[in-house]
């Protein structure tokens, strides 16, 4: 297995269309500029030796003046993406993505994060069932960033690999012409654990809402009727559990006040670990809750010894339920009770779907959504009254 963080060769954001142009979240306007160049080439309607669209037409859709177009080309010509004659205009030296001479299969596996409690077991499922093929794979991180997603996309059809898996960034939304680009050069996609509006390949996923209602019978179910909800923030995955565990205490008519809802910060901000420490102490002090659900179980370990710390003990003061992989490594999560996904399995199933796909063709697998079965695991963490 080849292992790599971001992969850092164009700086792709997302762009969305509009009257006035085209927008960018980052970068300087050129890089901009360059990236929609790129994204247009990616779509597959140039080839090589053929001209690109012209500074005039580049500057016309980008909203951007022909001197930051050339700035673009520029630094593409220097690249050898394109070379210009002139007289004529630019024309595309190279597609990004152009035929591999290696025999070795080569898949990507692409994660918002390395580190976070359900991630190793997907890289570990996914490189052992190619391992047992004799295929590679190299597994990227996207820094949960969908324009360092875009960058990692592009770097890895330069590596021309066989097959794609990836688990979509959770903060901001996937925009299509990501996985198309892929797709468009009948190479195998898998999207595990949400879909990308938009595109039609295959989706491993569990189901979200019914995650934080599992927790909340649980809860219920052992006498808890003022339960709270701690996110590490505010997001999609998040909000979902929310719904789920908020229909639960409503059918036992029982409320979950926004007061009851915690949030950390945005990963990408200055301090949030510090700032997470400060809003759970805070809640912890206030104590309006006798139970609390846990978007994951790397937070519900992070309660936990924040708990203690507070001299709070846990299950007797405060319960605490969390989320994530059924595989379970450390001494504290053991203890701790939890709604519990395969991500083994769910990496193994990726990787043998993208074999499938190779042999009988990209899109043979289109449209098939497979869902996956959420378990508990009982843990210690739970106290009955």
């Amino acid at each position: 297995m080849i292992c790599e963080q971001v992969l850092h060769r164009y700086e792709m954001p997302y762009f969305e269309e509009k009257k006035t142009g085209v927008v960018g979240k980052s970068g300087h306007r050129w890089i901009e500029v360059k990236n929609f160049i790129l994204a247009e080439i990616s779509k597959g309607g140039y080839l090589v030796d053929q001209p690109i669209p012209s500074e005039t037409y580049i500057s016309h859709k980008s909203a951007a003046s022909r001197n930051t177009v050339r700035q673009a080309l520029k630094s593409l010509e220097e690249e050898g993406i394109v070379y210009a004659i002139k007289g004529k205009g630019t024309f595309l030296a190279r597609v990004p993505y152009s035929n591999r001479i290696s025999k070795v299969e080569l898949f990507g596996l692409i994660l918002p994060d390395l580190r976070r409690s359900i991630y190793p077991s997907i890289i570990q499922g996914f490189d052992e069932r190619l391992l047992a093929e004799n295929f590679q794979t190299v597994v990227c991180q996207s820094g949960n960033n969908v324009d360092r997603q875009a960058n990692v996309i592009l770097s890895l059809l330069h590596k021309c690999i066989d097959g794609l898996a990836i688990v979509p960034s959770t903060i901001d939304p996937t925009p299509s012409y990501q996985i198309q680009m892929a797709v468009d050069n009948n190479i195998p996609v898998v999207l595990c654990h949400r879909t990308v509006k938009g595109v039609n390949v295959p989706v491993l996923y569990w189901d979200i809402e019914d995650v934080g209602a599992m927790a909340g019978r649980i809860l219920i179910g052992h006498g808890h009727k003022h339960i709270a909800y701690y996110g590490i923030c505010k997001y999609h995955l998040s909000e979902t559990h929310i719904k789920g565990l908020r229909r639960v205490m409503n059918e036992a008519a029982l409320e979950l006040p926004d007061s009851r809802i915690i949030f950390g910060p945005d990963d990408r901000m200055p301090d949030a670990e510090s700032k997470r420490a400060e809003i759970l102490k805070e809640f912890l002090l206030k104590r309006n809750a006798t139970a609390i659900f846990c978007s994951d179980d790397d937070e519900a370990e992070r309660l936990y010894w924040e708990a203690r710390s507070c001299g709070i003990n846990v299950p007797d003061d405060l319960s605490i339920i969390g989320f994530g992989e059924s595989h379970r490594l450390t001494s504290t999560k053991k203890f701790i009770s939890s709604i519990v996904v395969n991500e083994y399995e769910l990496g193994r199933k990726a990787a043998e779907l993208l074999c499938e796909m190779k042999v009988d063709g990209a899109k043979s697998k289109d449209g098939l959504n497979i869902p996956l079965k959420l378990n508990i695991y009982e843990g210690a963490s739970i106290a009955k009254i």
